[in-house]
């Protein structure tokens, strides 16, 4: 079986779920672009950007992984006529006429070159939808720590010191300030729910397609691994593009993990943003809606594989680890019986 084959057959599924789920996820584009999720608040404009940035450094990894992987493939028939081999095209396929004669071999040659630098990029675009998507929580989740923290803690302390001089004037105002707090903690549970509403629609939609991800992805880098030990005779564009292929389906594993250990990460920190408000110098209604908060932040956000595997980066050791003794093992296999 050719190494992508099982990544072309998972692609597919995956094109049919985005599109009967087309108006889902466009629901979660349009929640992500509203005055909800503070997408055109210039308070949090510093935040949105350095997380935007994370997102575009991960595309921009895995994208250069597969553009340099797809560009070995498309060199093989030149590298071939360097070396002086007989013509082969850069994918093995079936075609009606005889691609090794001109013109044919020039236009089947240039046709699939084209048709997998333009599959490259859409698979990309595909997968960092999904983790686009996560990162947009993560985003969010950062905006809830950072409001919750915030919560009356200059201008509670402020009234306070203020009562001396004018002790009934001072009460009134300290009331309003703590209404006005209460008020507030009531937005960031609303914020809250939001979120867990955002993350439990990306797990629904994606859960399945990452899961399949993770299954096609563990299969081809098993094939490559051992294709590349059977390897006799190293032709370097052809090593070079299965060596950064697999380099690209590690690195799409461990953008899932990541962005999945970071949502996981972002949830935990709510209970300690509690803490770091001025919680003791408020109201009785405003601890205990702060106790609530905590108690929902101790059940994290989580995003798994098909309800299987936890996007986490213990999980992503964990494969890779398999990966390493694996290879490992078929290496020491073949030099025993060498030496044998």
């Amino acid at each position: 079986m050719k190494n992508g084959e099982g990544k072309h057959k998972n692609r597919h599924f995956q094109v049919v779920v985005l599109l009967r789920r087309q108006a889902r996820i466009q629901a979660l584009l349009d929640a992500a672009n509203s005055l909800a999720f503070s997408r055109h608040d210039e308070k949090y404009e510093d935040l949105l950007i350095s997380y935007a940035w994370k997102g575009l450094f991960h595309h921009a990894v895995y994208q250069s992984f597969g553009g340099i992987a797809v560009f070995c493939w498309g060199f093989t028939p030149i590298a071939d006529l360097v070396a002086g081999r007989s013509r082969r095209l850069p994918m093995e396929g079936w075609y009606p006429y005889n691609t090794t004669a001109t013109p044919a071999f020039e236009i089947t040659a240039a046709h699939q070159g084209i048709a997998i630098i333009i599959a490259c990029f859409h698979n990309v675009a595909m997968d960092t939808l999904m983790t686009g998507l996560i990162v947009v929580a993560c985003s969010q989740l950062a905006i809830l720590e950072h409001n919750i923290t915030s919560i009356d803690n200059e201008e509670g302390i402020r009234k306070l010191q203020n009562s001396d001089n004018d002790k009934s004037g001072s009460l009134a105002a300290e009331r309003r300030a703590m209404s006005s707090s209460y008020q507030l903690l009531k937005r960031c549970a609303v914020h809250n729910n939001m979120i867990f509403h955002f993350t439990n629609e990306i797990q629904d939609i994606f859960g399945t397609v990452i899961f399949f991800q993770f299954l096609s992805n563990c299969v081809i880098i098993c094939l490559i691994a051992f294709k590349v030990s059977q390897m006799k005779v190293y032709i370097p564009a052809v090593l070079i593009g299965m060596l950064t292929y697999m380099c690209c389906m590690t690195y799409q594993i461990f953008i899932f993990c990541w962005h999945g250990n970071e949502l996981h990460l972002h949830s935990m920190r709510l209970a300690t943003a509690a803490y770091s408000s001025n919680w003791f110098s408020n109201t009785e209604g405003f601890k205990r809606g702060l106790q609530i908060v905590m108690t929902r932040s101790h059940r994290p956000f989580t995003l798994s594989a098909g309800k299987i595997m936890m996007l986490s980066l213990d999980t992503f050791v964990q494969v890779f680890r398999i990966f390493i003794r694996r290879f490992v093992k078929i290496k020491f296999t073949q030099i025993h019986y060498k030496d044998i």
